[in-house]
């Protein structure tokens, strides 16, 4: 902790200093003549007066200052404790607030228990009445139903009997109808069958003869795209083509016969590009992939 003089001590220390310093000056060492003592000894008590008013102007400052600060300090002081009672008071007044609360939650706690506790006491009255009236309606229904079932077991019985004959009969009648059923369908069979083979064969020499009809005008379209030479004269070449439904060609295979015409025939092939396909399914299926014998015509 720093030290600090009192200002009165300070003050009091002043004045003894400048009081002793005029004494010091007043002093006589050389014991001068009498008229040189005087002229010599104003001027220093003048001088001494000066240093100590400004001493004490000085002293006055320091005092000032000291009090200054010490205002200041008591201030921040009274402000440190005015937030230190305004925080202490906030926080006794949430706490208050806080038991307040705890206590308005407690008895809301206990208030809806007493309420749930209240309904599951009326709850569990009306689940009892209602399973003494359950159990009354039980009582009566099975009564009730053991009149209905001794009355159900004799009209069923009556009913079976009846049943029986009339099951009996038409059991007789369905056998008879299943049967002339079977011939007929048999008959019907028969004659679809039939008709289908005629219609199929019909079909078949169509289909043979729209495949012809393409086929030739697929060697029709390769011959107008065939360069030729009298070198080829009596030659052939084998290919085997795959088109698309379009009747794009989409690949050509050699399958034996004069090389040179073979390039020549797969050349105009792919010259080509499309082929004349039938638009007729099962047509086309039998031109999708099929095998051709080109032969220059010289």
């Amino acid at each position: 902790m720093k030290f600090q003089m009192p200002i009165p001590l300070i003050k009091s220390m002043s004045l003894h200093l400048a009081f002793g310093v005029l004494i010091f000056a007043g002093m006589d060492f050389k014991l001068p003549q009498e008229s040189t003592e005087m002229t010599i000894s104003q001027p220093v008590i003048e001088a001494v007066a000066v240093d100590t008013n400004a001493v004490e102007e000085q002293v006055k400052r320091i005092e000032d200052q000291k009090k200054l600060k010490q205002k200041a300090e008591e201030d921040r002081i009274a402000e440190l404790e005015r937030r230190a009672n305004e925080a202490e008071r906030k926080r006794k007044q949430q706490e208050q607030e806080a038991v307040e609360i705890e206590q308005r939650n407690k008895r809301q706690r206990e208030e809806r228990k007493k309420a749930e506790q209240a309904a599951i006491a009326a709850r569990k009255k009306q689940e009892q009445e209602k399973a003494k009236a359950k159990a009354a309606e039980a009582e009566r229904k099975r009564k009730e139903l053991e009149r209905k079932k001794a009355e159900e077991q004799a009209r069923k019985a009556k009913e079976a009997r009846e049943k029986e004959e009339k099951a009996l009969k038409e059991a007789q009648r369905k056998k008879a109808e299943a049967a002339e059923k079977a011939r007929q369908e048999r008959a019907l069979q028969d004659q679809l069958e039939a008709e289908q083979a005629v219609r199929q064969q019909r079909r078949s020499k169509q289909v043979l003869t729209e495949v012809q009809k393409y086929q030739a005008l697929i060697h029709q379209a390769i011959q107008r795209q065939l360069i030729v030479d009298n070198s080829m004269k009596g030659k052939s070449c084998q290919l085997n083509v795959r088109l698309a439904s379009s009747g794009l060609v989409i690949q050509v295979k050699e399958l034996g016969g004069d090389p040179i015409l073979c390039r020549a025939a797969k050349s105009a092939v792919f010259k080509a590009g499309t082929l004349p396909v039938s638009k007729e399914a099962d047509v086309y299926e039998k031109l999708r992939d099929i095998n051709l014998t080109v032969e220059p015509e010289l």
